[in-house]
């Protein structure tokens, strides 16, 4: 009898009404470790995914420097990225990482206690600016900074400038990696 009443309780219990998408309020302090939550439509990276070099044209990637260099495909752990060099030693040079392991922003926010961290958007879009040194760019005698975009709760692109004294783009690294993100997320809502 116990167990024919526990059915009936379970059975009913599965019925209730149930409601869904109902927003969900996500508590962030200023160091949270959770990323904030997204506003804008969800976008996706998986026509580049076999060539990440598309992303940027040659117009666009010959405004920071890069003329020679068509970009070279290579492998990471967290997904595929484009390597374009520097044309001379002092002058820029960019790696746009696609994110396709389904993490998003959340490695980075956890992590966010290991460098420079500052939370920012990127066409309406959550992003972060990272560094493994603070203040980014003084460091060393490379400036660096990284831009995180999430475009979808699981889905991030990264993008990483690595400037050289006295190249302008040292001091602030970040206004590269910011700039070449926009330009990558323009083409991803193009191409939806």
């Amino acid at each position: 009898m116990r167990r024919w009443a526990l059915c009936c309780v379970l059975l009913l219990a599965g019925c209730a009404e149930v409601t869904t998408g109902q927003p969900t309020e996500i508590v962030r302090g200023p160091d949270s470790t959770v990323p904030p939550p997204y506003t804008q439509p969800a976008l996706s990276f998986e026509k580049y995914l076999a060539k990440p070099c598309d992303l940027l044209s040659r117009e666009q990637l010959s405004t920071i420097g890069i003329v020679i260099d068509q970009g070279k495909i290579e492998t990471s752990p967290l997904g595929p990225d484009c390597v374009w060099q520097a044309d001379k030693s002092m002058d820029t040079g960019i790696v746009v990482s696609l994110l396709d392991k389904g993490a998003g922003l959340g490695p980075a926010y956890r992590n966010r206690g290991w460098g420079y961290f500052a939370e920012t958007t990127i066409g309406g879009y959550p992003a972060i600016n990272t560094d493994n040194v603070k203040p980014v760019g003084r460091a060393t005698p490379v400036g660096m900074c990284f831009t995180t975009v999430g475009i979808a709760p699981l889905l991030a692109f990264k993008v990483q400038a690595v400037t050289h004294k006295p190249n302008p783009d040292y001091e602030q690294p970040c206004k590269v990696s910011d700039r070449v993100a926009t330009w990558v997320l323009e083409k991803l809502r193009a191409s939806g």
